[in-house]
């Protein structure tokens, strides 16, 4: 059983801007939406994952996805839009402490098609209040390529802030990559609320 009490998978998180948008658990019926949006390479350029050009290869990451929140260690929604799955947003990396979650990282993808559309600005500010009110997180913080400059302005945006530059940090997709770092404390995030 998911440590966090959840039963079957992860609670759907509505967005209060959009009635047509919203984040919910991801199921074997979302492989092809999966697939599209993992197998652009323009999404996984500055991810740590690798392309999810084929249906196992989808089949095996929505695995990773469903283990992780049974062990608790990562959560990873589907970003529904007008009824079509067209994106994820994920807390990964969850560490501990008696009495909850300390800190997490956040993630996420969209495919190209809706690039610009404002659907993670609408949908981000919902994941972080169920992140810092109801799993009770204390830090939330991002790890983003330099050259992701959409997604450096949309943290920034929700009150991130950057707190180093990791230089070389990886090596992917045949290239070496920065890393940008930054957080955001539930103090922060809730006086941005009020």
């Amino acid at each position: 059983m998911n440590p966090d009490g959840f039963a079957i998978g992860l609670p759907e998180i509505a967005v209060s801007t959009d009635p047509e948008l919203r984040l919910r658990w991801l199921t074997e019926a979302d492989l092809p939406a999966l697939q599209q949006i993992f197998s652009a390479p323009e999404v996984v350029r500055y991810m740590s994952g690798e392309l999810q050009d084929t249906e196992q290869k989808s089949r095996e990451y929505l695995l990773s996805i469903q283990q992780g929140f049974l062990t608790g260690a990562l959560y990873q929604w589907g970003l529904e839009w007008c009824g079509e799955v067209v994106g994820t947003t994920t807390l990964a990396g969850l560490e501990r402490y008696p009495g909850g979650i300390y800190q997490a990282e956040i993630g996420f993808a969209l495919a190209p098609a809706h690039w610009g559309c404002g659907l993670m600005r609408q949908t981000l500010p919902a994941l972080l209040e169920f992140a810092f009110s109801r799993l009770g997180l204390r830090r939330i913080s991002a790890d983003v390529d330099p050259r992701n400059l959409a997604s450096l302005r949309l943290l920034e945006f929700l009150g991130f802030q950057r707190e180093g530059l990791m230089r070389q940090r990886y090596f992917h997709l045949g290239e070496i990559q920065d890393a940008v770092i930054l957080g955001l404390l539930r103090d922060e995030w809730l006086s941005r609320q009020s």
